[in-house]
């Protein structure tokens, strides 16, 4: 059996709005989306961003949530007249529908495989009782708060993460939670845990001249071996800010977020123009070794696999088994090795464009 997440519904919950059940929740999820057709339409504001090939219209009252996105989301011009629709709003309010679930626990494992083969998608963060609830069959998504400021702490650094995956499952990829680095067309993806140096390789290396298609989260075909940017999200302690002589560019917030890092974003550092893909050509595990050079060793693709899949498969609710295939298959298709970090960023920086170029 399936590892099952059990929830405690909170309790006080509004018994107005709908309520879901394990026995009618096909039947209760069709009649959420029927209800919040009003809701889209009604909506005060909307925003368009296209994403990896995709369009998204995104639709809401909260006008502070949408400038959020606006920051955060790497979009370019929209591709396509055809829109994957997402409505974000205030349970109770202006057409928004609220709801409620009515059972002893929410199984989080267990709806995720009974939803597997329909069309719907479906994530509940129980402590704040937020709900993003997807129609694959019509790309059309709801993101419903229990009030305007209650989302999960990490949503604002990649928000609407989910429905971009949901979404872009149908383009033969995943959302793979990795850094990338390139020069020109070419470059690699970064896997590890936090705290292996990840993402201060990829701050270090974006402030020596090298490219990137984000930090954090990146779209992946495994067939092409192409990445593609999500998020212009960057974060990175004090130290690490430091290190790359970043503490005071304007870019830099005065306070740090719930990890007790800075939250910023590439657009706002000035530099030249991104690509809008990158042809990947390994895969880098980095590693801080508090050794004087940066040293590159040929790792197994099972030990790539391992640092690259648990955290996106763990983050990432109703594609899990679609996200460990897709980081199997891109840990077996590219040459891996582990990145043993040096102590001056401008080495390891040099370090990675001289692989990269010579790969």
């Amino acid at each position: 059996m399936a590892e099952i997440t059990r929830c405690p519904v909170i309790s006080g919950q509004s018994l107005s709005g709908l309520s879901l059940t394990p026995q009618t929740l096909l039947e209760d999820l069709a009649s959420l989306f029927s209800r919040a057709e009003t809701a889209f339409d009604s909506a005060r504001y909307s925003r368009t961003y296209g994403v990896a090939g995709e369009t998204f219209t995104v639709s809401s009252d909260q006008k502070g949530y949408l400038n959020a996105v606006d920051r955060a989301i790497w979009s370019h011009t929209p591709d396509t007249a055809v829109s994957t629709r997402i409505f974000v709003g205030v349970a109770g309010e202006n057409d928004c529908p609220s709801i409620a679930w009515r059972a002893a626990q929410f199984e989080e494992r267990q709806v995720e495989a009974f939803l597997a083969p329909t069309r719907y998608r479906m994530h509940y963060y129980h402590p704040l009782s937020y709900w993003q609830v997807f129609d694959k069959q019509t790309a059309t998504g709801l993101q419903i708060l229990n009030r305007a400021d209650q989302y999960p702490p990490w949503d604002l650094g990649s928000p609407l993460r989910n429905f971009l995956q949901w979404q872009l499952a149908s383009r033969d990829g995943a959302l793979i939670h990795a850094g990338t680095l390139g020069v020109a067309d070419k470059g690699v993806l970064l896997a590890g845990a936090g705290g292996s140096g990840k993402s201060g390789t990829v701050l270090s290396g974006i402030m020596a001249g090298l490219t990137t298609v984000g930090d954090d989260y990146v779209f992946v075909t495994p067939s092409s071996l192409r990445a593609y940017p999500l998020f212009e999200t960057l974060k990175q302690d004090a130290d690490g800010l430091a290190r790359v002589g970043l503490t005071d560019h304007p870019a830099i917030p005065a306070k740090t977020n719930w990890q007790d890092k800075y939250q910023f974003y590439i657009h706002d550092l000035g530099l030249p123009d991104l690509p809008s893909s990158l042809s990947l050509k390994a895969l880098l595990i980095p590693r801080i070794t508090g050794q004087a050079q940066t040293g590159l060793y040929p790792v197994s693709a099972k030990e790539a696999f391992l640092a690259l899949a648990p955290s996106g498969v763990t983050q990432i609710p109703g594609d899990r088994p679609l996200l460990y295939a897709t980081a199997a298959e891109i840990s077996r298709r590219l040459p891996c090795f582990r990145l043993d970090l040096g102590g001056d960023p401008d080495e390891v920086s040099s370090t990675i464009r001289q692989f990269i170029e010579g790969i």
